[in-house]
């Protein structure tokens, strides 16, 4: 629920709100201390905790350079929080796969494939010739058109790692 949530407030706002992540890992917290067994609670909480903080840190440099939104980041990290590290990381690459035909897609609707491509050469070139970590994406320059709601991606790899685990 969390998560559709997340995904519905992307794809409406282009954000995630911070109070929406901060109920979501609550809810997360008390689900895992209510399913732990009696003597490994505070572990299992601990643990859950280390795995939201872990993926949040990971993937921080991408905020940073603006390639990716801070909601996305919490979402995947809550993924990860309920789900466990591999099962976490399937999902997050399902939602990515789900995210990368749709930015695909778009970009072939929308005939800038090309454009899109050498912007990002010419941003990668600028990166390692320059050392000078700059944000891919601004809103004022590239505008709404350039943007994926990856929440949305995430929801949709996390649906796809359940209904894969079901199949399976």
């Amino acid at each position: 629920m969390a998560l559709l949530g997340g995904a519905w407030y992307d794809i409406r706002e282009q954000r995630i709100p911070n109070w929406w992540c901060i109920c979501a890992w609550i809810g997360g917290m008390c689900l895992t201390w209510m399913l732990a067994l009696p003597g490994d609670k505070l572990y299992q909480v601990l643990f859950y905790t280390v795995r939201i903080v872990t993926v949040a840190v990971i993937w921080f440099p991408l905020f940073q350079l603006r390639m990716m939104g801070a909601g996305d980041i919490k979402l995947m990290a809550l993924m990860t929080g309920y789900l466990g590290f591999a099962a976490g990381a399937h999902a997050v690459l399902y939602g990515f796969f789900i995210g990368a035909a749709l930015a695909f897609l778009k970009l072939l609707v929308c005939r800038n494939l090309h454009q899109r491509l050498k912007y990002f050469f010419a941003y990668i070139r600028r990166l390692f010739l320059t050392k000078e970590p700059v944000p891919y994406y601004e809103a004022s320059r590239d505008g709404k058109n350039a943007v994926i709601p990856l929440g949305f991606c995430l929801f949709g790899g996390y649906v796809w790692y359940l209904l894969d685990m079901i199949i399976l």
